[in-house]
């Protein structure tokens, strides 16, 4: 996962970072919020360890501006008794916290706890009606017929199927399928739209819907 750490405490950053990372992710770390809102703005993140206070933008207000973009694990940080850092970072959309200081193999399995609450976008089959998308055949059925889609069109629609009524920006949808060293125009995403659309269109189980200005959702009318 690409993760976003935020910490002031070079220290306990660094731990964290180096936790991350040998467990398998990718990891953003920053002392400042407001570094980190700028990155909201430029990246997809898959799960985020915020400190509750940091220069700039504080880790409840990061909380809750990742919580209004997307439902991701979030974890924060917090002071040993800090009940309040707790409840406020509940409010703001925290999935769980962290007491400092911590035990590394806390972090990892508070992290993996969470994030199994959201591996919806993963689930090998999603079903809609008589739609059903096969992630491990790569294939996609509608009614009684099976359809065999190039590789990158159906990743897209399996994104939006995991996640329906989410609007993803092109900008998401590129990082999440092809990945960030993508070198392409984001008018591709249209261009695979635009066929899933024509795919779609023998079912009234659900449609890939424009949001303008902001990118595309997929809508269940079942």
């Amino acid at each position: 996962m690409n993760i976003l750490v935020v910490e002031d405490d070079l220290n306990i950053q660094r731990l964290v970072r180096e936790t991350l990372e040998a467990d398998g992710h990718h990891v953003q770390a920053t002392a400042d919020g407001n570094e980190a809102a700028r990155w909201l703005e430029e990246h997809v993140f898959e799960a985020a360890v915020l400190d509750v206070m940091v220069p700039g933008r504080s880790g409840l207000q990061l909380c809750a501006d990742l919580r209004s973009r997307q439902e991701i694990p979030i974890l924060m940080l917090t002071a040993l008794g800090e009940l309040t850092d707790k409840r406020d970072g509940f409010t703001a959309g925290a999935d769980d916290y962290i007491t400092k200081p911590f035990n590394p193999e806390e972090l990892i399995f508070r992290l993996h706890a969470v994030a199994r609450r959201y591996q919806k976008a993963v689930i090998p089959i999603i079903r809609f009606g008589d739609v059903t998308i096969d992630k491990q055949s790569q294939q996609l059925t509608i009614g009684a017929t099976r359809l065999s889609i190039p590789r990158r069109e159906f990743e897209l629609l399996h994104q939006l199927a995991g996640f329906p009524g989410r609007v993803f920006s092109r900008e998401e949808l590129i990082e999440h399928v092809w990945g960030l060293d993508f070198m392409g125009d984001d008018r591709t995403i249209d261009v695979h739209i635009k066929r899933l659309r024509s795919r779609l269109q023998n079912t009234e189980a659900l449609t890939i819907q424009t949001v303008r200005g902001h990118g595309y959702r997929l809508e269940v009318r079942i």
